[in-house]
Protein backbone atom coordinates (compact mmCIF):
# COMPACT_ATOMS: atom_id res chain seq x y z
CA UNK A 1 0.00 0.00 0.00
CA UNK A 2 1.03 3.60 -0.58
CA UNK A 3 3.42 4.61 2.21
CA UNK A 4 1.29 7.67 3.03
CA UNK A 5 -1.50 5.31 4.10
CA UNK A 6 0.38 2.56 5.94
CA UNK A 7 0.24 4.27 9.34
CA UNK A 8 -3.39 5.29 8.84
CA UNK A 9 -4.82 1.98 7.72
CA UNK A 10 -5.83 -0.36 10.55
CA UNK A 11 -7.07 -3.87 9.82
CA UNK A 12 -8.31 -4.11 13.42
CA UNK A 13 -10.34 -0.91 13.11
CA UNK A 14 -11.84 -2.16 9.85
CA UNK A 15 -12.71 -5.53 11.40
CA UNK A 16 -14.54 -3.78 14.24
CA UNK A 17 -16.51 -1.79 11.68
CA UNK A 18 -17.51 -5.00 9.86
CA UNK A 19 -18.51 -6.64 13.16
CA UNK A 20 -20.58 -3.63 14.19
CA UNK A 21 -22.51 -3.77 10.91
CA UNK A 22 -23.15 -7.52 11.21
CA UNK A 23 -24.51 -7.02 14.73
CA UNK A 24 -27.23 -4.74 13.34
CA UNK A 25 -30.20 -6.65 11.95
CA UNK A 26 -31.02 -5.06 8.59
CA UNK A 27 -32.79 -8.00 7.00
CA UNK A 28 -35.84 -7.81 4.78
CA UNK A 29 -37.76 -9.36 7.72
CA UNK A 30 -36.71 -6.62 10.15
CA UNK A 31 -39.25 -3.87 10.79
CA UNK A 32 -36.58 -1.17 10.68
CA UNK A 33 -35.07 -2.63 7.51
CA UNK A 34 -31.82 -0.75 6.76
CA UNK A 35 -32.52 2.31 8.90
CA UNK A 36 -30.24 1.37 11.82
CA UNK A 37 -27.31 0.59 9.52
CA UNK A 38 -27.90 3.96 7.85
CA UNK A 39 -27.79 5.74 11.23
CA UNK A 40 -24.55 3.95 12.12
CA UNK A 41 -22.85 4.88 8.83
CA UNK A 42 -23.97 8.49 8.91
CA UNK A 43 -22.58 8.79 12.43
CA UNK A 44 -19.27 7.28 11.30
CA UNK A 45 -18.89 9.69 8.38
CA UNK A 46 -19.90 12.70 10.49
CA UNK A 47 -17.28 11.82 13.11
CA UNK A 48 -14.64 11.62 10.39
CA UNK A 49 -15.61 14.97 8.87
CA UNK A 50 -16.79 13.40 5.61
CA UNK A 51 -19.67 15.11 3.80
CA UNK A 52 -22.69 12.79 4.00
CA UNK A 53 -26.47 12.73 3.89
CA UNK A 54 -29.45 10.39 3.81
CA UNK A 55 -30.95 10.26 0.33
CA UNK A 56 -34.50 9.51 1.45
CA UNK A 57 -36.51 7.35 -0.93
CA UNK A 58 -39.53 5.78 0.74
CA UNK A 59 -41.10 5.42 4.20
CA UNK A 60 -38.14 6.96 5.99
CA UNK A 61 -35.74 4.62 4.23
CA UNK A 62 -32.95 5.92 2.06
CA UNK A 63 -29.44 5.59 0.72
CA UNK A 64 -26.43 6.74 2.72
CA UNK A 65 -24.32 8.96 0.47
CA UNK A 66 -20.86 10.13 1.52
CA UNK A 67 -18.51 12.13 -0.69
CA UNK A 68 -14.89 13.21 -0.70
CA UNK A 69 -15.03 16.00 -3.26
CA UNK A 70 -12.61 16.14 -6.13
CA UNK A 71 -10.96 19.44 -6.98
CA UNK A 72 -11.01 19.35 -10.79
CA UNK A 73 -14.41 17.93 -11.71
CA UNK A 74 -12.96 14.89 -13.46
CA UNK A 75 -14.51 11.39 -13.58
CA UNK A 76 -15.35 10.16 -10.11
CA UNK A 77 -15.59 6.71 -8.57
CA UNK A 78 -18.57 5.28 -6.66
CA UNK A 79 -18.26 2.47 -4.13
CA UNK A 80 -21.74 0.93 -4.00
CA UNK A 81 -22.98 -1.65 -1.50
CA UNK A 82 -26.39 -2.69 -0.20
CA UNK A 83 -27.18 -2.27 3.48
CA UNK A 84 -29.89 -4.94 3.66
CA UNK A 85 -29.54 -8.71 4.07
CA UNK A 86 -31.79 -11.71 3.66
CA UNK A 87 -33.51 -12.96 6.85
CA UNK A 88 -31.49 -14.98 9.36
CA UNK A 89 -33.79 -18.02 9.20
CA UNK A 90 -32.14 -21.16 10.59
CA UNK A 91 -29.03 -19.39 11.90
CA UNK A 92 -28.08 -20.01 15.53
CA UNK A 93 -26.31 -16.71 16.28
CA UNK A 94 -26.85 -14.54 13.21
CA UNK A 95 -25.81 -11.24 14.81
CA UNK A 96 -22.99 -12.36 17.08
CA UNK A 97 -20.24 -11.41 14.59
CA UNK A 98 -18.22 -14.31 16.00
CA UNK A 99 -14.51 -14.53 15.19
CA UNK A 100 -13.29 -18.11 14.86
CA UNK A 101 -10.54 -19.86 12.89
CA UNK A 102 -9.64 -16.71 10.99
CA UNK A 103 -13.25 -16.23 9.89
CA UNK A 104 -16.02 -13.81 10.77
CA UNK A 105 -19.47 -15.38 11.14
CA UNK A 106 -22.95 -13.91 10.93
CA UNK A 107 -25.73 -12.79 8.63
CA UNK A 108 -24.27 -10.45 6.07
CA UNK A 109 -20.66 -11.45 6.69
CA UNK A 110 -20.26 -12.32 3.03
CA UNK A 111 -23.32 -10.61 1.56
CA UNK A 112 -22.38 -7.86 2.09
CA UNK A 113 -21.65 -6.15 5.40
CA UNK A 114 -17.92 -6.87 5.01
CA UNK A 115 -17.82 -5.28 1.56
CA UNK A 116 -19.83 -2.35 2.89
CA UNK A 117 -17.36 -1.90 5.76
CA UNK A 118 -14.37 -2.02 3.39
CA UNK A 119 -15.96 0.63 1.18
CA UNK A 120 -16.80 2.94 4.08
CA UNK A 121 -13.30 2.51 5.49
CA UNK A 122 -11.83 3.46 2.12
CA UNK A 123 -13.32 6.94 2.49
CA UNK A 124 -12.25 7.14 6.14
CA UNK A 125 -8.63 6.26 5.25
CA UNK A 126 -8.36 8.68 2.32
CA UNK A 127 -10.01 11.49 4.29
CA UNK A 128 -7.52 11.06 7.12
CA UNK A 129 -4.65 11.01 4.61
CA UNK A 130 -5.85 14.35 3.18
CA UNK A 131 -4.68 13.47 -0.33
CA UNK A 132 -6.28 15.77 -2.94
CA UNK A 133 -8.45 14.03 -5.54
CA UNK A 134 -9.31 15.29 -9.02
CA UNK A 135 -12.70 13.53 -9.10
CA UNK A 136 -15.31 12.73 -6.46
CA UNK A 137 -14.99 9.57 -4.38
CA UNK A 138 -18.54 8.53 -3.48
CA UNK A 139 -19.80 5.94 -1.00
CA UNK A 140 -23.36 4.74 -1.67
CA UNK A 141 -24.93 2.45 0.93
CA UNK A 142 -28.15 1.49 -0.84
CA UNK A 143 -31.48 0.02 0.21
CA UNK A 144 -33.69 -2.77 -1.00
CA UNK A 145 -31.29 -4.94 -3.03
CA UNK A 146 -32.18 -8.22 -1.33
CA UNK A 147 -35.89 -7.62 -1.94
CA UNK A 148 -35.04 -7.92 -5.67
CA UNK A 149 -36.23 -4.37 -6.38
CA UNK A 150 -32.89 -2.52 -6.11
CA UNK A 151 -34.83 0.64 -5.25
CA UNK A 152 -31.72 2.33 -3.84
CA UNK A 153 -29.51 1.92 -6.88
CA UNK A 154 -32.41 2.69 -9.24
CA UNK A 155 -32.83 6.00 -7.43
CA UNK A 156 -29.15 6.77 -7.94
CA UNK A 157 -29.38 5.78 -11.60
CA UNK A 158 -32.22 8.26 -12.03
CA UNK A 159 -31.15 11.16 -9.79
CA UNK A 160 -27.47 10.67 -8.94
CA UNK A 161 -24.92 11.14 -7.60
CA UNK A 162 -23.36 10.31 -10.96
CA UNK A 163 -19.75 9.19 -11.36
CA UNK A 164 -17.67 7.94 -14.24
CA UNK A 165 -17.07 4.55 -12.61
CA UNK A 166 -18.64 2.34 -9.98
CA UNK A 167 -17.56 -0.73 -8.02
CA UNK A 168 -20.31 -2.87 -6.50
CA UNK A 169 -18.97 -4.78 -3.50
CA UNK A 170 -20.69 -8.16 -3.83
CA UNK A 171 -18.58 -11.21 -2.97
CA UNK A 172 -16.16 -12.09 -5.77
CA UNK A 173 -13.16 -13.32 -3.78
CA UNK A 174 -11.40 -9.99 -4.52
CA UNK A 175 -11.35 -10.64 -8.30
CA UNK A 176 -13.12 -8.17 -10.61
CA UNK A 177 -16.24 -9.47 -12.36
CA UNK A 178 -16.73 -7.51 -15.57
CA UNK A 179 -20.00 -8.98 -16.86
CA UNK A 180 -23.23 -10.52 -15.65
CA UNK A 181 -26.59 -11.43 -17.18
CA UNK A 182 -29.74 -9.38 -16.86
CA UNK A 183 -32.87 -10.77 -15.24
CA UNK A 184 -36.35 -9.94 -16.44
CA UNK A 185 -39.80 -11.43 -16.00
CA UNK A 186 -42.89 -11.56 -18.18
CA UNK A 187 -46.43 -12.81 -17.70
CA UNK A 188 -48.37 -14.49 -20.49
CA UNK A 189 -52.13 -14.42 -19.91
CA UNK A 190 -54.52 -16.72 -21.80
CA UNK A 191 -58.20 -15.83 -21.80
CA UNK A 192 -60.69 -18.36 -23.17
CA UNK A 193 -64.38 -19.08 -22.75
CA UNK A 194 -65.99 -21.01 -19.91
CA UNK A 195 -68.46 -23.78 -20.74
CA UNK A 196 -69.87 -26.93 -19.19
CA UNK A 197 -67.24 -29.65 -19.34
CA UNK A 198 -69.68 -32.04 -20.98
CA UNK A 199 -69.71 -29.74 -24.02
CA UNK A 200 -66.13 -28.47 -24.30
CA UNK A 201 -66.72 -27.48 -27.92
CA UNK A 202 -68.85 -24.62 -26.60
CA UNK A 203 -65.89 -23.15 -24.75
CA UNK A 204 -62.25 -22.27 -25.33
CA UNK A 205 -59.85 -24.00 -22.94
CA UNK A 206 -57.21 -21.52 -21.69
CA UNK A 207 -55.17 -24.26 -20.01
CA UNK A 208 -54.82 -26.15 -23.31
CA UNK A 209 -53.56 -22.96 -24.95
CA UNK A 210 -51.10 -22.36 -22.12
CA UNK A 211 -49.85 -25.95 -22.37
CA UNK A 212 -49.26 -25.48 -26.09
CA UNK A 213 -47.34 -22.30 -25.32
CA UNK A 214 -45.13 -24.05 -22.76
CA UNK A 215 -44.21 -26.76 -25.25
CA UNK A 216 -43.52 -24.24 -28.01
CA UNK A 217 -41.46 -22.12 -25.61
CA UNK A 218 -39.38 -25.14 -24.59
CA UNK A 219 -38.98 -26.65 -28.06
CA UNK A 220 -38.68 -23.47 -30.14
CA UNK A 221 -37.62 -20.36 -28.25
CA UNK A 222 -35.24 -22.04 -25.79
CA UNK A 223 -33.17 -23.72 -28.57
CA UNK A 224 -33.16 -20.45 -30.53
CA UNK A 225 -31.81 -18.56 -27.53
CA UNK A 226 -29.23 -21.26 -26.83
CA UNK A 227 -27.63 -20.32 -30.16
CA UNK A 228 -27.12 -16.75 -28.94
CA UNK A 229 -23.89 -16.67 -26.98
CA UNK A 230 -21.64 -14.24 -25.20
CA UNK A 231 -17.89 -14.75 -25.05
CA UNK A 232 -17.86 -14.58 -21.24
CA UNK A 233 -21.41 -15.38 -20.17
CA UNK A 234 -22.46 -18.02 -22.67
CA UNK A 235 -26.11 -18.22 -23.79
CA UNK A 236 -29.13 -16.70 -22.06
CA UNK A 237 -31.15 -18.91 -19.72
CA UNK A 238 -34.91 -19.20 -20.23
CA UNK A 239 -37.31 -20.70 -17.72
CA UNK A 240 -41.03 -21.09 -17.21
CA UNK A 241 -41.29 -20.64 -13.46
CA UNK A 242 -44.96 -20.44 -12.45
CA UNK A 243 -48.42 -21.34 -13.76
CA UNK A 244 -51.90 -20.48 -12.50
CA UNK A 245 -55.23 -21.14 -14.13
CA UNK A 246 -58.73 -22.53 -14.10
CA UNK A 247 -62.35 -21.45 -14.13
CA UNK A 248 -63.83 -19.35 -11.35
CA UNK A 249 -66.38 -22.04 -10.59
CA UNK A 250 -63.65 -24.63 -10.08
CA UNK A 251 -61.75 -22.70 -7.41
CA UNK A 252 -63.79 -23.78 -4.39
CA UNK A 253 -62.20 -27.22 -4.69
CA UNK A 254 -58.75 -25.68 -4.16
CA UNK A 255 -59.91 -24.06 -0.94
CA UNK A 256 -61.45 -27.31 0.37
CA UNK A 257 -64.94 -25.84 0.19
CA UNK A 258 -66.29 -28.69 -1.97
CA UNK A 259 -65.26 -32.33 -2.44
CA UNK A 260 -64.96 -32.15 -6.22
CA UNK A 261 -64.26 -29.32 -8.58
CA UNK A 262 -67.09 -28.03 -10.76
CA UNK A 263 -67.08 -29.25 -14.35
CA UNK A 264 -66.29 -26.01 -16.14
CA UNK A 265 -63.97 -25.51 -19.10
CA UNK A 266 -61.24 -23.16 -17.80
CA UNK A 267 -61.33 -19.67 -19.27
CA UNK A 268 -58.13 -18.35 -17.65
CA UNK A 269 -54.47 -19.34 -17.37
CA UNK A 270 -51.33 -17.36 -16.67
CA UNK A 271 -47.65 -18.21 -17.06
CA UNK A 272 -44.59 -16.48 -15.61
CA UNK A 273 -41.37 -16.41 -17.63
CA UNK A 274 -37.85 -15.85 -16.25
CA UNK A 275 -35.21 -14.86 -18.82
CA UNK A 276 -31.56 -14.32 -17.86
CA UNK A 277 -30.37 -12.36 -20.87
CA UNK A 278 -26.96 -11.40 -22.17
CA UNK A 279 -25.49 -8.08 -23.35
CA UNK A 280 -26.72 -7.35 -26.86
CA UNK A 281 -30.28 -8.47 -26.15
CA UNK A 282 -33.10 -6.04 -25.32
CA UNK A 283 -36.35 -6.21 -23.34
CA UNK A 284 -38.34 -5.09 -26.39
CA UNK A 285 -36.73 -7.80 -28.49
CA UNK A 286 -37.49 -10.49 -25.93
CA UNK A 287 -41.10 -9.33 -25.63
CA UNK A 288 -41.48 -9.45 -29.42
CA UNK A 289 -40.24 -13.06 -29.44
CA UNK A 290 -42.74 -14.02 -26.73
CA UNK A 291 -45.56 -12.27 -28.60
CA UNK A 292 -44.73 -14.13 -31.80
CA UNK A 293 -45.16 -17.40 -29.89
CA UNK A 294 -48.52 -16.08 -28.74
CA UNK A 295 -49.63 -15.46 -32.34
CA UNK A 296 -48.81 -19.08 -33.13
CA UNK A 297 -50.85 -20.28 -30.15
CA UNK A 298 -53.85 -18.14 -31.11
CA UNK A 299 -53.98 -19.81 -34.51
CA UNK A 300 -54.01 -23.25 -32.85
CA UNK A 301 -56.59 -22.38 -30.19
CA UNK A 302 -59.58 -20.50 -31.65
CA UNK A 303 -61.38 -18.38 -29.11
CA UNK A 304 -58.35 -17.88 -26.85
CA UNK A 305 -56.55 -14.56 -26.61
CA UNK A 306 -52.89 -14.27 -25.55
CA UNK A 307 -51.38 -11.21 -23.85
CA UNK A 308 -47.67 -10.80 -23.06
CA UNK A 309 -46.79 -8.26 -20.35
CA UNK A 310 -43.40 -7.14 -19.08
CA UNK A 311 -43.07 -7.01 -15.29
CA UNK A 312 -41.51 -3.60 -14.75
CA UNK A 313 -38.58 -4.53 -12.49
CA UNK A 314 -35.69 -3.85 -14.88
CA UNK A 315 -32.41 -5.52 -14.02
CA UNK A 316 -30.17 -5.06 -17.05
CA UNK A 317 -27.16 -7.08 -18.11
CA UNK A 318 -23.74 -5.51 -17.47
CA UNK A 319 -20.42 -5.62 -19.27
CA UNK A 320 -17.36 -3.40 -19.03
CA UNK A 321 -14.42 -3.56 -21.42
CA UNK A 322 -11.48 -5.44 -19.91
CA UNK A 323 -9.16 -2.66 -21.17
CA UNK A 324 -10.97 0.00 -19.15
CA UNK A 325 -8.67 1.86 -16.70
CA UNK A 326 -10.84 0.79 -13.75
CA UNK A 327 -10.49 -2.88 -14.71
CA UNK A 328 -6.75 -2.58 -15.24
CA UNK A 329 -6.26 -0.93 -11.87
CA UNK A 330 -8.36 -3.47 -9.96
CA UNK A 331 -6.64 -6.40 -11.67
CA UNK A 332 -3.25 -5.05 -10.60
CA UNK A 333 -4.15 -4.58 -6.94
CA UNK A 334 -6.22 -7.74 -6.79
CA UNK A 335 -3.19 -9.66 -8.01
CA UNK A 336 -1.06 -8.07 -5.29
CA UNK A 337 -3.53 -9.11 -2.58
CA UNK A 338 -3.99 -12.65 -3.88
CA UNK A 339 -0.31 -13.21 -4.60
CA UNK A 340 -0.83 -14.21 -8.23
CA UNK A 341 -2.00 -12.68 -11.49
CA UNK A 342 -5.73 -12.07 -11.41
CA UNK A 343 -7.98 -12.54 -14.43
CA UNK A 344 -11.39 -11.03 -15.01
CA UNK A 345 -14.36 -13.25 -14.22
CA UNK A 346 -18.12 -13.10 -14.64
CA UNK A 347 -20.61 -12.68 -11.82
CA UNK A 348 -23.00 -15.66 -11.68
CA UNK A 349 -25.98 -13.77 -10.27
CA UNK A 350 -27.29 -10.24 -10.66
CA UNK A 351 -25.80 -7.19 -8.96
CA UNK A 352 -26.68 -3.51 -8.77
CA UNK A 353 -23.87 -2.94 -11.27
CA UNK A 354 -26.48 -3.76 -13.92
CA UNK A 355 -28.74 -0.99 -12.59
CA UNK A 356 -25.96 1.60 -12.41
CA UNK A 357 -24.69 0.71 -15.88
CA UNK A 358 -27.87 -0.15 -17.75
CA UNK A 359 -30.11 2.57 -16.28
CA UNK A 360 -27.61 5.16 -15.07
CA UNK A 361 -24.86 4.99 -17.69
CA UNK A 362 -22.15 4.53 -15.05
CA UNK A 363 -19.38 2.14 -16.11
CA UNK A 364 -19.58 -0.54 -13.43
CA UNK A 365 -18.19 -3.85 -12.30
CA UNK A 366 -18.32 -6.12 -9.26
CA UNK A 367 -15.50 -6.70 -6.77
CA UNK A 368 -15.79 -7.53 -3.11
CA UNK A 369 -14.56 -9.77 -0.31
CA UNK A 370 -15.99 -13.19 0.38
CA UNK A 371 -17.32 -16.27 -1.35
CA UNK A 372 -20.72 -15.96 -3.00
CA UNK A 373 -21.48 -19.56 -2.04
CA UNK A 374 -21.70 -18.36 1.58
CA UNK A 375 -24.33 -15.75 0.76
CA UNK A 376 -27.79 -16.46 2.27
CA UNK A 377 -26.51 -19.67 3.90
CA UNK A 378 -27.19 -20.77 7.49
CA UNK A 379 -23.45 -20.73 8.28
CA UNK A 380 -22.54 -17.51 6.48
CA UNK A 381 -18.97 -16.42 7.12
CA UNK A 382 -15.98 -14.73 5.50
CA UNK A 383 -12.21 -15.02 5.70
CA UNK A 384 -11.19 -12.02 7.80
CA UNK A 385 -8.13 -11.39 5.62
CA UNK A 386 -10.43 -10.74 2.65
CA UNK A 387 -12.03 -7.75 4.38
CA UNK A 388 -8.81 -5.78 4.73
CA UNK A 389 -7.73 -7.05 1.31
CA UNK A 390 -10.82 -5.51 -0.27
CA UNK A 391 -10.22 -2.17 1.44
CA UNK A 392 -6.61 -2.06 0.27
CA UNK A 393 -7.72 -2.76 -3.31
CA UNK A 394 -10.39 -0.05 -3.20
CA UNK A 395 -8.02 2.49 -1.64
CA UNK A 396 -5.19 1.91 -4.10
CA UNK A 397 -7.49 1.85 -7.14
CA UNK A 398 -9.18 5.07 -5.97
CA UNK A 399 -5.79 6.76 -5.62
CA UNK A 400 -4.61 5.55 -9.02
CA UNK A 401 -7.76 6.79 -10.74
CA UNK A 402 -8.47 9.96 -8.77
CA UNK A 403 -5.34 11.37 -7.10
CA UNK A 404 -4.65 14.94 -8.16
CA UNK A 405 -0.92 15.00 -8.84
CA UNK A 406 -0.86 18.43 -10.50
CA UNK A 407 0.22 21.50 -8.50
CA UNK A 408 -2.69 23.50 -7.06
Amino acid sequence: MDARLEKIFSADELLKLAKDLIQIDSSTACEARERNVAVYLLDLFNREGIECYLQEIENGRGNVIAVIKGTRGEKGLMLNGHMDTVPASGMLEPFSALEKDGKLWGRGASDMKSGLAAMAYTLVTLKRANIPLKGDLVFAGVIDEEAARSTGSKHIAAYGPFTGYAIVGEATGLVPATAHKGIDYFTITFTGKAAHSSRPENGANAIYAAADYVVLYRDSLAPLYSEKTHALLGPPAVNMTLIRGGAEANKDFLYDKVETYAGVVPDYCQLWVDIRWIPGMTISGIQKDLEELGENIRSRNPGVSVKVEYIDLPRPAMEIDSNNPLVASLLKYSGEELGHNAECQTFPGFADSGILYGLGGILSLVLGPGDLRQAHSVDEHIEISQISGAARIYIQAALELLEDKLPP
